[in-house]
């Protein structure tokens, strides 16, 4: 049975142009808006260690928080905030889609700050448009006399875009998770083999660019998502975050004992129901920074790029 649930992108889901040169000098702003007096007021936000030593052995309770919570006048559903007492919250840069700016992304982290709740980023990754094509595919490291070059170029426009949401909000996350899951609105091709591929290649981008920009990463998504956009795309060395779907405390608490859907290691699961998403960190894991993994290469870059 098919039951309809709030997304992300404003779907029914079942579980959830840019150089390097500018990639590096967005990461700098976010350092400098984060830790330098003077470069502009932000909310000091924490991705820190766990806030109890008897928490170093127990998964850490969490909530994830985007446009949804913002208010319907705008644009999104009203839902709460986490609770103070939240343990972590992971909070959505963009408005759905890529190239968007979630617009409570400042409330919220101003409420993360207040209540010292350690908190993450995560970046809706999507198959460019036409126009997104054109505007984004020759600006990167790739060259854009092929199509692969374009679209990992556009990938890498995407986590630009995320980088120079969180400089202007001045958050510097200890992961940038990237959420990849179906967006009516802008839908990822699945029909063959080869879309799949160039599904990977955008990813590919994204995944160079928040490396490029000195950011750790992992993927959220779920299983037949993930093997629907990408083909079953298998990532060891880079972390997850796994979703269960609607009312799953159980089998959310049961991702963390096995490989997440891209063959990675599960560090966050989730589930969520009606009003919030809930998720928790799989032990040992205390909600710290994580290391930045290497991205896979989706093709030579152009030596202008270096």
């Amino acid at each position: 049975m098919v039951v309809k649930t709030r997304g992300r992108g404003g779907w029914a889901r079942p579980g959830r142009s840019a150089t390097l040169r500018v990639a590096r000098a967005l990461a700098a702003a976010v350092v400098c808006a984060a830790v330098v007096t003077g470069c502009g007021p932000a909310p000091e936000v924490s991705s820190g260690p766990a806030r109890t030593q008897a928490a170093q052995t127990a998964a850490h309770p969490g909530n994830d928080i985007s446009w949804p919570q913002c208010s319907n006048a705008a644009g999104g559903y009203g839902l709460p905030l986490p609770p103070d007492s939240a343990g972590f919250t992971v909070i959505g840069l963009t408005n759905g889609l890529p190239f968007t700016l979630n617009p409570c992304l400042a409330p919220q982290l101003t409420w993360a700050s207040n209540a010292n709740v350690p908190t993450h980023a995560y970046a809706m990754a999507a198959y460019p448009t036409a126009a997104q094509l054109r505007s984004h595919g020759a600006g990167g490291p790739w060259s854009p006399a092929t199509r692969d070059g374009q679209l990992s170029n556009a990938g890498f426009a995407e986590a630009t875009a995320a980088v120079a949401a969180m400089a202007k909000s001045g958050i510097l996350p200890g992961v940038v998770w990237i959420d990849v899951e179906p967006h009516k609105p802008q839908p990822w091709p699945t029909s063959t083999a080869a879309r799949q591929r160039e599904n990977r290649l955008v990813l590919a981008g994204l995944m160079q660019g928040l490396h490029d920009a000195g950011l750790a990463y992992g993927l959220y998504s779920f299983a037949s998502a993930w093997a629907d956009i990408t083909g079953g795309w298998q990532l060891p060395g880079i972390p997850v975050w796994a979703t269960a779907g609607k009312d799953s405390p159980a089998q959310a608490r049961a991702k963390c004992t096995k490989p997440g859907f891209s063959g990675g290691h599960v560090y966050l699961a989730q589930w969520y129901n009606d009003v919030r998403d809930y998720d928790i960190t799989c032990v040992p894991y205390t909600f710290t920074p994580l290391a930045i993994p290497e991205p896979p290469t989706p093709g030579p870059r152009r030596a202008a790029a270096f």
